[in-house]
């Protein structure tokens, strides 16, 4: 069996994705700053809230480092409160979580922050079921990065072992799936389109009747190596 499954929490167990963006293109617009839906895909999709508000203010013209944290900061501020009135899980999110857990650790590692993920997971009623959360506030090298992934997974081997060729990270975003990969941990992309899934190892279009052994499968096996 694999010795851990990390999930990003956004757009995995919950569909945030257009909250996230509407937070930012309001902190924007609070600052004097006009963006569009199509320039946010363009540019901010699948990058942490800092990393996206300064993608943002410079494709606005507007090199400001210190502007663009001001505009983050907004940004975190207003999805978090968008968290706190309450969001639905993904279809199938709790039967998988919970039935993984039974069997292996689960873990939460995201480019969201770790007062907003905490917040999410109280509100699911996940907690119970997470050995560990990882955020963007754990690390100091901007996600999309390795680091996250590898600091879950020596944050598990402390109490028992964490290969990386036997732990899962489940994502949507191709810079997601290429920083685990990066990490040497194998990938499945869920709900993502076909060419985000393709760098993935498997793909699944939802979480809806996923079962770990499926997980397993989709991803090349555990290692024969193993003994296990």
């Amino acid at each position: 069996m694999l010795d851990a499954v990390l999930l990003d929490w956004e757009g995995v167990l919950a569909d945030t994705g257009a909250a996230r963006r509407d937070a930012l293109l309001r902190a924007l617009a609070d600052e004097g700053v006009s963006s569009t839906v199509a320039a946010y895909d363009a540019c901010c999709a699948g990058l942490d809230v800092r990393s996206a508000a300064a993608a943002a203010v410079r494709a606005a013209g507007c090199d400001d480092a210190p502007f663009a944290e001001i505009v983050a900061l907004r940004a975190a501020r207003a999805f978090t409160e968008r968290v706190a009135e309450g969001f639905s899980l993904t279809p199938g999110a709790m039967d998988f979580v919970t039935g993984a857990a039974h069997r292996t650790r689960v873990a939460i590692v995201t480019q969201a922050g770790r007062a907003e993920t905490e917040l999410a997971l109280r509100s699911a009623g996940l907690e119970e079921a997470v050995a560990t959360v990882l955020t963007v506030d754990d690390v100091t090298d901007p996600p999309p990065a390795p680091a996250l992934v590898q600091r879950a997974v020596t944050h598990l081997a402390r109490l028992r072992p964490a290969r990386a060729n036997r732990v899962v990270v489940m994502t949507h975003t191709a810079p997601a799936l290429r920083a685990a990969r990066s990490a040497g941990v194998r990938t499945l992309a869920v709900g993502a389109p076909a060419h985000v899934a393709a760098e993935a190892d498997g793909a699944v279009d939802e979480l809806c009747g996923l079962t770990l052994d499926t997980v397993v499968t989709l991803t090349g096996g555990v290692p024969a190596s193993t003994g296990r």
